[in-house]
């Protein structure tokens, strides 16, 4: 038998449940990751962002979200060389989990889809292959989304989500 609960019971209950989320995002804050504040002049906000370097391998980056972890390069670091540091290189991650450790043994790199041949390669062949070197520009699909007018869903990046970087890869 389904059971009917009171109207003042749901509106307190969403009441407690806005409440409850709204303290666990204040718990769980980027500014505890902050290193320094970043203004950033985003038509929608927020006007302040912080600065952080607790991601490992990572220098001063802006820091959007934690997990998955969305990190911009300030914009002046564009002007220090013409190739950006790799610590300073932006980090747009898709998934949930980060992998903290490779098994080289075991490791397969998979190539698949439209290609004449799939392939699984361990990394001791891939590490035999002839290298190239090749300077591009990497730049996140949505670069100065947030200054998108009317706003659009995703990231709201500044100008932070690209880099150029001396990519090394095999022919």
């Amino acid at each position: 038998m389904a059971r009917a609960f009171p109207l003042r019971f749901l509106s307190s209950r969403r009441r407690v449940l806005k409440t409850a989320g709204a303290a666990t995002l204040a718990l769980a804050s980027p500014s505890a990751l902050a290193d320094a504040i970043v203004k950033l002049p985003l038509p929608g906000g927020p006007d302040e962002r912080p600065i952080t370097t607790a991601f490992p391998e990572k220098g001063a980056l802006i820091l959007q979200r934690t997990r998955p972890p969305l990190l911009e390069t300030p914009f002046e670091v564009f002007d220090e060389s013409v190739f950006t540091p790799n610590d300073r290189f932006y980090v747009r991650w898709h998934w949930a989990v980060i992998p903290t450790e490779i098994d080289v043994g075991s490791f397969r790199l998979a190539v698949r889809g439209h290609v004449e041949k799939n392939l699984s390669l361990p990394l001791n062949e891939i590490l035999t292959l002839p290298r190239v070197e090749l300077v591009a520009v990497n730049q996140c699909s949505g670069n100065s989304r947030g200054y998108f007018l009317p706003r659009v869903a995703g990231g709201q990046w500044s100008n932070g989500a690209m880099g150029n970087a001396k990519w090394t890869g095999f022919d």
